[in-house]
């Protein structure tokens, strides 16, 4: 009886700490657009899941990317914006994070692998795919929280919280792929760790409106109403609730406009305003 109230109460002190090397409250990680892209990628970690027995985290994405024209490297398009409500599913077991696919759990990545160890890229099959091996470990403090990281072979280093410093995922040394690369910026609820000087999020040649989104919409959180504080109209305003679906669309017109949502469930959503401006996080209580 008292071996099994011991396990009880080391389980009950453990498992917090264990949840935190990934997906903390109020994490979001930002990445560059791409090769040859301007632009950025932002995932944040939105809400739990329950997948089978496993308490598992959704991750959603949102994308501005920008594409170049001649001459190259100078001008570029106007952001094209999407969002994906669910981008990743992932859950944490001990020093291993897992990425769902389909009804399979793979290794994303591995926090307790020692020099000479290794892993394969999550879900990839290919027999031609070279194994991630890590190089050297070690622990840094950021904000107060210290985080394990490992540096891998072939140069990526892989941190708690923060992930890949190419990509959220990882991918098989000796490939080379075209995708995001490079994170820009990581921060959550009690770290920030940014890897450019500047705005973590940036696009070429759009105005400051673009990115005034943390300023725009108020009270954030809120109960049945919010306020958007724009230019003048018209704007097309369109929620998202926390699976992607449209909840709410309307016109507006002034530069202040209250808008009604006392019909909306508590919950996260995401407030769209026009094309090609980043939408805003708002959270009803």
């Amino acid at each position: 009886m008292v071996r099994q109230l011991l396990f009880v109460l080391v389980a009950l002190f453990t498992l917090p700490g264990q949840a935190q090397s990934w997906c903390a409250p109020g994490a979001t990680w930002t990445y560059n657009a791409g090769m040859a892209l301007a632009g950025f990628q932002r995932l944040t970690y939105t809400h739990d899941t329950l997948i089978g027995d496993f308490n598992a985290q959704v991750i959603d994405r949102y994308s501005a990317i920008q594409y170049p024209q001649p001459p190259l490297g100078q001008t570029y398009t106007e952001p094209y914006t999407s969002y994906t409500p669910v981008a990743l599913i992932t859950r944490s077991d001990s020093e291993v994070i897992f990425l769902l696919s389909g009804a399979a759990w793979d290794t994303l990545y591995w926090f307790g692998a020692d020099p000479g160890e290794h892993w394969f890229p999550a879900h990839v099959n290919d027999t031609t795919c070279a194994p991630i091996t890590v190089a050297d470990t070690g622990t840094t403090v950021v904000d107060g929280v210290p985080l394990r990281w490992l540096h891998t072979m072939d140069g990526i280093t892989v941190m708690e919280r923060v992930g890949s410093n190419w990509d959220i995922y990882m991918y098989c040394p000796n490939w080379l792929i075209d995708g995001p690369m490079g994170l820009r910026c990581y921060s959550d609820n009690e770290t920030s760790y940014q890897l450019v000087s500047g705005e973590c999020e940036v696009l070429v040649g759009v105005g400051e409106f673009a990115f005034a989104s943390d300023r725009m919409i108020h009270p954030n959180p809120g109960t049945d109403h919010f306020t958007l504080s724009l230019p003048a109209g018209p704007h097309i305003v369109t929620l998202f609730d926390a699976t992607g679906r449209v909840v709410q669309q309307q016109q507006i017109q002034d530069p202040l406009t209250m808008i009604d949502a006392a019909h909306l469930p508590s919950g996260i959503y995401l407030v769209k305003v026009d094309e090609g401006l980043t939408p805003v996080r708002w959270v009803k209580e």
